[in-house]
């Protein structure tokens, strides 16, 4: 008998389950709203103003287009359903089944004032934008917005841009090597990550780059943040805050990568940026404890002989 509403359950799992269900102390997922549907929008038709890849007249098109805070219409209502489905069930495949069939088909609708192929773009990107958000609200339900960013010192973030750059950089040319179609999908991934536009913002590879190094996107230094704070490569792998940021970076890949390629430069990317930072630290200690070593460092037994018997004289003469 449940002790909150007096309900009579046959089995303990379903007694279990109605708890789970109805009186669960744990905080629920927020549902949509307009102004989380205007953030989710708005922060998808940024991205795509940013990418190069987009032919210059759509890029145009966007950066003239304005999304306002949708009113509970019946097309505000459509994204809610969608949204809200997939955060009871989870499941990432049925939400873009049921999001294409009802979206981008009819996208000029909900995006008033686009072109049919600005519109249908946009709502592909505003889907993976929802997929990502979702995963950050179940993970913490209290947070209705998108994850806000971690704030670092000037000379930390710096450092972070520096190795996350040259971190994708290396990566790159490692798949430029081989002539895969696996190869190729991988560079696009690892080439979504590089910020073609706005390098001054990043002052220390500004000032060291003579051209070969890589300034990073938000989304992949989001990625490098988590994965110091983490500090483990398979708990980092499987943080819905990394995947959710990587999501990004895959869909303003310029090639559709297959699931495994996907992962595989997921997980490179975290661990040598893990092996590299380690490196980094442990060198760093090393080098702390040798120059340590050496002020603490007595001098050599002749040395100590030589200055004892000196002292003694001196003292016998005076």
């Amino acid at each position: 008998i449940c002790s909150d509403c007096g309900k009579k359950y046959k089995s303990s799992g379903g007694y279990r389950r109605h708890r789970n269900a109805k009186h669960s102390d744990q905080p629920q997922p927020v549902s949509l709203t307009p102004s989380i549907l205007a953030e989710i929008v708005n922060d998808a038709l940024q991205k795509v103003k940013e990418n190069k890849v987009f032919s210059v007249d759509l890029r145009k098109e966007f950066k003239r287009y304005e999304y306002k805070q949708p009113n509970e219409t019946e097309g505000f209502c459509v994204f809610k359903t969608l949204y809200d489905g997939y955060l009871k069930n989870g499941d990432t495949e049925k939400f873009y089944g049921k999001y294409y069939s009802q979206v981008p088909l009819k996208s000029t609708t909900f995006f008033r004032g686009l072109s049919r192929n600005a519109a249908t773009l946009l709502a592909i990107k505003v889907a993976d934008n929802m997929v990502a958000h979702g995963k950050h609200a179940k993970s913490s339900p209290d947070n209705s917005v998108l994850p806000s960013k971690t704030v670092l010192s000037n000379k930390e973030t710096a450092g972070l841009q520096y190795l996350g750059g040259y971190v994708l950089h290396n990566l790159h040319k490692k798949c430029a090597k081989m002539s895969s179609s696996e190869s190729q999908q991988a560079m696009a991934i690892l080439k979504a990550g590089k910020l073609e536009e706005g390098c001054d913002s990043q002052k220390l590879v500004s000032t060291l780059s003579r051209g070969g190094l890589w300034s990073i996107t938000e989304p992949a230094q989001k990625i490098f943040i988590l994965s110091i704070i983490i500090s483990d490569t398979q708990k980092s792998l499987t943080d819905n805050d990394v995947v959710a940021n990587y999501q990004t970076m895959v869909s303003n890949a310029e090639l559709v990568p297959t699931k495994n390629v996907s992962k595989d430069v997921l997980y490179s990317i975290v661990n040598l940026y893990i092996r590299v930072r380690s490196f980094s630290l442990a060198k760093d200690i090393i080098q702390d404890f040798k120059i340590k070593a050496k002020q603490a460092k007595s001098k050599a037994l002749r040395k100590e002989i030589q200055r004892s018997c000196d002292q003694q004289t001196r003292e016998r003469q005076n």
